[in-house]
């Protein structure tokens, strides 16, 4: 059940509560009430935990911030649906890199200089 899990988990908008959350209530009708319950809280757990800690992750992967990694994810899906949420980051990633030698050149300096 939990490769079933897993496989779920890992499909854009499916989610291992499609599998958790039926198989909770099943489980309370058949009367199994602390399964359902066990079921309930493992599932409340897995959410916060992939909320929290899911960009954290990405970003510390790519070596971007998590906000800004939250904004790229953010804007692709919006721009381009659930392709747009792994372009997003790619794009910033591609960003990153030609920002910092426009600012370390000084290129970002002089725009803002008052003269």
């Amino acid at each position: 059940m939990a490769l079933f899990i897993a496989f779920a988990d890992a499909l854009p908008i499916v989610g291992s509560g499609t599998v958790m959350i039926p198989w909770a209530i099943i489980c309370a009708f058949n009367g199994n009430i602390n399964l359902s319950i066990a079921l309930i809280v493992l599932y409340i757990i897995i959410t916060i935990v992939r909320q929290l800690l899911e960009p954290k992750v990405i970003s510390n992967q790519i070596g971007i911030h998590p906000i800004f990694t939250l904004i790229a994810m953010y804007t692709g899906y919006k721009a381009i649906g659930i392709i747009g949420m792994l372009i997003g980051p790619i794009i910033i990633i591609i960003l990153k890199p030609i920002f910092e030698t426009l600012i370390d050149k000084g290129i970002v300096k002089t725009i803002f200089d008052k003269k």
